[in-house]
């Protein structure tokens, strides 16, 4: 019920390859990354709407092509150990997670409503190419419009909406997605919140959950998966 934030976060630079490599040292069975598309239409992974917070360059992701992207030092800023790490294409951290047998939750990162459209088709056309198991995916998004669109181009596949607020409406308003998971900010759950959220049948998942003493509560609460940037903790 662990799924290693951005790879695993705490332990190695987000959304790297290095970070999915610690992850899977720490014996979980799911991480967590976020993919945009590149200048060139390439989905990569990377957060941010720009590089400066995790490489040694600048700009935004959505202005750099692949080429660009990939001459940035995206390890160095975490560690010196992780000098010359780079961003990953989503084809190579799709292959990393066959390879060490992981399951992938990959939120569909979206800064504008323009971009959502291009992103989602060539997320699912690069799932499509690498044959990824289906059973071992889940797209998530704060962006109710990507995942229709992930719903509307490939229905089979799990779907489920991130959200850091609470509104009375909220579940009523998300049935026409047919989701299978809510992913909440652990902050702003409670029992009740969390018995709603249960009783719709969604799987409940929490972020970004760094203590492992506060296990048991949620457990009780019924939630069903905790993002961490510390999976070696939990």
């Amino acid at each position: 019920m662990i799924t290693g934030h951005r790879g695993a976060a705490a332990l190695a630079p987000e959304n790297t390859l290095a970070g999915i490599k610690k992850a899977v040292a720490s014996g979980i069975k799911w991480i967590e990354i976020d993919v945009q598309l590149s200048a060139d239409n390439i989905p990569v992974i990377i957060h941010d709407r720009t590089v400066q917070r995790c490489t040694n360059g600048q700009g935004r992701v959505g202005d750099l092509n692949l080429g660009e992207l990939k001459a940035l030092d995206a390890g160095s800023w975490f560690a010196a150990e992780f000098a010359g790490e780079t961003i990953p294409t989503l084809e190579e951290a799709l292959l990393a997670c066959q390879k060490y047998d992981l399951n992938m939750n990959l939120e569909i990162k979206t800064y504008c409503e323009e971009a959502v459209k291009p992103l989602v088709d060539k997320v699912i056309e690069t799932v499509g190419t690498i044959n990824f198991p289906i059973e071992k995916l889940l797209f998530s998004s704060f962006s109710a419009i990507a995942l229709a669109q992930c719903q509307s181009l490939y229905p089979d596949v799990r779907r489920g909406f991130i959200t850091e607020t609470k509104s009375a409406d909220m579940l009523e308003e998300l049935k026409p997605l047919a989701l299978y998971s809510l992913h909440i900010d652990h902050r702003i759950l409670d029992e009740v919140l969390a018995t709603s959220i249960k009783d719709t049948g969604l799987k409940l998942m929490i972020w970004t959950l760094n203590d492992p003493t506060k296990i048991d509560k949620y457990t009780a609460w019924g939630v069903d998966n905790i993002i961490t940037d510390k999976p070696n903790a939990f």
